[in-house]
């Protein structure tokens, strides 16, 4: 039971860390909040989607809002000061709901391996980009929620040969509603497919497919018809997709920057160093704290996750019910990739991190699964280092 007990505890951690956040937090701070909250408002007192006359996330699907603005509505009774901050009490729940079905993922993938299961949920529980995106009015934790059911769902259908239509029928309607939050998450759906075709369970995966489809496919023709784009309709450069960024953007390191001084404007549309210091620190400047120290902190971590990724996405090839996971960290590199390039701004600001939190849940197994692999007094000496650090992070993980 010590496993049990550890990952109690770690997830009451991170019920105190994120829950002073959420009072601590501002409702109106955060990533693009006024458009959060204008879009929730509209949608629940008015039952309207915003459209593009006005700077608004008329591009993202509607499920989110209508939740938070529910909450909204509910605070605007019990809460009347700030009927907003509901909606961040309601990713606060979503946050301790995916560290619960981590936990579970990683027993499913790793039942006798205790230290990958802890190593997992403490990199979740203590990763900043976690606990500042779940600190906001925003949609990106739900939609990292319902991809982390997808993945157990179905790591569970292809680990256990249990192909029923309704656990088919379960996971696609996961995968469709997080569709219906954020289009980041076609990541998962893209690893869930790859997965079942690797095993060639072609009926669950037809059933998975349909469901999704059921769910998603009124908003994107919805969005389709309305704008041409059923995903992000931006304007951006007539040009080839690669002549659209410069070479730095793929290849500028931002040093020394990105340890010295890692904030807005420093390496300014340089994706390695900008989507680092927004992981493990506040690149565009909406949170508190020593940046610099997280720059640093997070170099270790960093380097065991990316280790652990490639050694078990080379492992997992025959291992179908460990596939979409491993498949899903690299997958999301190569969207974000495609949608910072695809869509440059002056200013860098769709290098954010936030765009990849339904990935973490992926990266954290990996992070996991290399702790678990290093010799056994290493291993000691680097989760006592990671805990320490865990410990000096602290004072910027609260806001």
């Amino acid at each position: 039971m010590r496993p049990s007990f550890a990952a109690a505890a770690l997830v009451a951690a991170l019920a105190l860390v994120a829950g002073w956040n959420v009072y601590a937090y501002p409702s109106g701070a955060g990533y693009d909040v006024r458009q959060h909250r204008e879009y929730a408002d509209l949608l629940i007192h008015h039952g309207q989607i915003p459209g593009p006359e006005s700077r608004s996330e008329y591009y993202t699907p509607p499920v989110f809002y209508a939740l938070a603005g529910a909450a909204t509505v509910v605070g605007e009774h019990v809460h009347p000061g700030d009927p907003h901050k509901l909606g961040q009490v309601l990713n606060w729940f979503v946050l301790l709901a995916t560290a619960v079905v981590l936990w579970l993922l990683a027993r499913e993938l790793f039942p006798r391996r205790p230290w990958l299961q802890l190593s997992a949920l403490a990199f979740f529980c203590f990763l900043p980009v976690v606990l500042r995106v779940g600190a906001m009015f925003h949609p990106e934790p739900l939609s990292m929620l319902l991809c982390a059911v997808a993945l157990l769902l179905a790591s569970r259908m292809l680990g256990r040969y249990d192909y029923r239509w309704q656990l088919a029928v379960a996971t696609g309607a996961a995968l469709g509603m997080a569709q219906l939050v954020r289009a980041f998450s076609l990541w998962t759906f893209a690893a869930v497919v790859l997965g079942f075709a690797a095993a060639r369970a072609w009926r669950p995966l037809l059933v998975i497919v349909a469901a999704t489809a059921v769910l998603a496919a009124p908003w994107y023709v919805r969005q389709a018809i309305e704008y041409g784009n059923p995903v992000f309709d931006r304007p951006t450069k007539h040009e080839a997709i690669w002549n659209r960024r410069p070479a730095r953007f793929y290849v500028g390191l931002g040093l020394p920057a990105v340890i010295t001084d890692p904030i807005r404007p420093h390496f300014l549309n340089e994706a390695i160093p900008t989507t680092y210091s927004e992981v493990w620190g506040d690149y565009f400047g909406v949170w508190r704290g020593s940046r610099e120290s997280q720059s640093i902190l997070g170099f270790l971590p960093t380097l065991l996750a990316i280790v652990g990724w490639a050694v078990l996405l080379a492992r997992s090839r025959r291992d179908f019910a460990r596939l979409p996971a491993a498949l899903l960290p690299g997958l999301g590199i190569l969207g974000y990739l495609y949608f910072t390039i695809s869509y440059p701004t002056p200013d860098g600001d769709v290098l954010k991190a936030s765009y990849m939190l339904t990935t973490a849940p992926a990266w954290a197994l990996a992070f996991g699964y290399a702790v678990d692999r290093l010799p056994g007094r290493l291993r000691l000496v680097v989760v006592a280092i990671l805990a320490a650090s865990a410990l000096a992070s602290l004072p910027f993980l609260l806001y």
